[in-house]
C-alpha cells in the first residue's frame, strides 16, 4: 500500500479507552466487524515493555497500569506510518512470561484505524493523533467480574492473583490516571444504561468516512 495514495490512507482514528473490564475490546471489535475490510485495530497493550528477564519476586511487582509500562512513543511512530499509508510490525507480549516474543504481527492501514486501550486518553502524544475518542463508564463491580473471568480464561491468572492485582494496581491506577482521562473524550457511554450508542457511532464513523480528508503523513 502506498503512502502516495490518498485513497488508500487511513481518514479516521477512533481510540476507545476505559478502565480494565469495561468493554473496550468488545466494542473495538464491534466496529471491525461492522466495517470490516475497512477497518484495521491496534491495541495499546501489544505495547507493553519487555521484563522476561526480570526475577519473579520483580515481576510479580510489575504495575501494568501504569503509563511507564507501555513503549507508547513507539506505538505513536507505528500510528503515524499507519497514518501516512504504511504498514508496521507490531510487537506481540506474552502476559504469561511478560516478554515480547520473537515474531511480530503485520497491521496494514485501512480508512478506519481503532485504537483499543484504558490509558490512550492519558497519553497526550496518543490522544493528539486521534479523530474521536469514546470513554466507556462502566461501575466498578461490573468491570472486576468481567476481569476475573478474563484473567481466569485468556491470561491463565487464578483468583487470588486478579484481586491482589486489582487492589495494588488496577484500582489505584484507574482513579489516578483512567478515569480523569474521561474529560479528553469525545464521547462518554454509559454502557449498562445505552444500548443504542454502537449503532449511532457506526453512522457517525460512516458520515466520517464518507466526508473526511485523508490526514497529510507526520
Amino acid at each position: 500500500m502506498s503512502a502516495d495514495d490518498p485513497d488508500l490512507r487511513p481518514r479516521v482514528l477512533i481510540g476507545i479507552a476505559g478502565g480494565s473490564g469495561s468493554g473496550k475490546s468488545w466494542l473495538a471489535h464491534w466496529i471491525m466487524e461492522t466495517f470490516r475490510e475497512r477497518a484495521t485495530l491496534v491495541c495499546h497493550d501489544w505495547y507493553y515493555k519487555h521484563n522476561a528477564d526480570l526475577p519473579a519476586e520483580e515481576a510479580a511487582k510489575l504495575n501494568f497500569d501504569h503509563p511507564s509500562a507501555l513503549e507508547s512513543s513507539l506505538l505513536s511512530r507505528h500510528l503515524d506510518c499507519l497514518l501516512a499509508g504504511e504498514a508496521v510490525d507490531a510487537p506481540v507480549y506474552d502476559y504469561a512470561t511478560h516478554a515480547r516474543l520473537p515474531q511480530t504481527r503485520r497491521v496494514e492501514p485501512r480508512p478506519l484505524l481503532v485504537l483499543d486501550g484504558i490509558l490512550i486518553l492519558s497519553e497526550k502524544s496518543l490522544r493528539d493523533r486521534l479523530t474521536l475518542s469514546v470513554f466507556i463508564d462502566v461501575p466498578d463491580d461490573i468491570r472486576l467480574s468481567r476481569r476475573v473471568r478474563r484473567d481466569c480464561k485468556e491470561r491463565r491468572v487464578d483468583l487470588e492473583e486478579t484481586l491482589r492485582l486489582y487492589e495494588d494496581f488496577v484500582r489505584p491506577m484507574h482513579r489516578r490516571y483512567v478515569a480523569p482521562s474521561a474529560r479528553h473524550a469525545t464521547w462518554i457511554w454509559s454502557q449498562l444504561e445505552d444500548k443504542r450508542f454502537p449503532d449511532l457511532l457506526a453512522r457517525d464513523l460512516e458520515h466520517r468516512l464518507g466526508t473526511a480528508p485523508a490526514p497529510a503523513p507526520r
